[in-house]
């Protein structure tokens, strides 16, 4: 059976069911509205941009939260998806692999991060970076699909890491070098959250 919609004033739109379902069964399709909230909606959007810099000394131990980037979102439902995705910008004093791992409520997220391997360190993501390169300010991407688990405020903070053993100084937003002219940038970093009904 075919349903035929006409336009106003040219045209038409067609909906045709399928020739059968499985079992024979009745199938109920439901048409987005303005207020729809069916799955795989997006219910809300929130976003944090830290614009001003930081710096601290950090090492392979460290899980550096203090930087001020970080995100809280309270979802409508625990069965709610939480898409967290951005990217910090930085910087750093020598050659080295900078990673983060991806905190909730104050813990890491060990879902989000790679499987137990002996001594290797588990994190969400990396970048490697040139140190000699004082004006460059490198870019780590953030992604990440959680499910909510509460209807509480959920706060969410990458934290920061390098893979050396020895301290390293690494800064938030700008190059390592802090020369005043055009080739030393300063940049922003941002974490945007989204609650996704499922």
């Amino acid at each position: 059976m075919t349903i035929k919609l006409v336009g106003s004033t040219s045209g038409s739109v067609s909906l045709q069911a399928p020739a059968s379902t499985t079992g024979g069964a009745h199938r109920l399709i439901t048409l987005p509205d303005r207020n729809q909230t069916g799955l795989g909606s997006i219910l809300q959007v929130i976003q944090a941009v830290k614009t001003d810099t930081a710096s601290t000394t950090i090492n392979r131990t460290s899980d550096w939260v203090g930087h001020g980037l970080s995100i809280s979102i309270t979802p409508s439902s625990a069965s709610s998806k939480i898409f967290i995705t951005g990217y910090f910008s930085l910087g750093i004093d020598n050659d080295e692999n900078i990673f983060y791992k991806l905190f909730k409520g104050g813990s890491v997220i060990t879902a989000a991060t790679g499987d137990a391997d002996s001594n290797r360190s588990r994190v969400t993501g990396c970048v490697p970076v040139r140190g000699d390169q004082e004006w460059v300010v490198y870019s780590l991407p953030i992604n990440y699909l959680d499910t909510a688990g509460s209807t509480s405020s959920l706060t969410y903070t990458p934290a920061i890491g390098v893979s050396s053993q020895n301290n390293k100084t690494i800064y938030v937003n700008r190059p390592q070098g802090d020369v005043d002219n055009q080739n030393y940038a300063r940049a922003i970093s941002v974490l945007t959250a989204m609650e996704v009904a499922a």
